[in-house]
């Protein structure tokens, strides 16, 4: 990705990124935290963007794991 303006960087995981109904479904009655890996990261906001969907759609938590940092 380019380095461009925050508002550019959180705006390609917002459009790239859902949560299907049925994950839902099994998110609410895991009764834990979700860990979420990212094999890589460059902004940091492709972790924050799915910790957030996933919390909405009823996770009790989000454990965020990046392997790798570039940048």
């Amino acid at each position: 990705m380019s380095q461009t303006d925050s508002a550019q960087r959180v705006r390609a995981p917002h459009e790239a990124l859902t949560v299907e109904p049925e994950p839902t479904t099994t998110l609410k009655s895991a009764g834990g935290p979700v860990l979420l890996v990212d094999n890589l990261s460059d902004t940091g906001w492709t972790p924050a963007v799915a910790a957030r969907l996933l919390r909405r759609a009823g996770a009790e938590g989000v454990w965020p794991l990046v392997l790798a940092v570039q940048g």
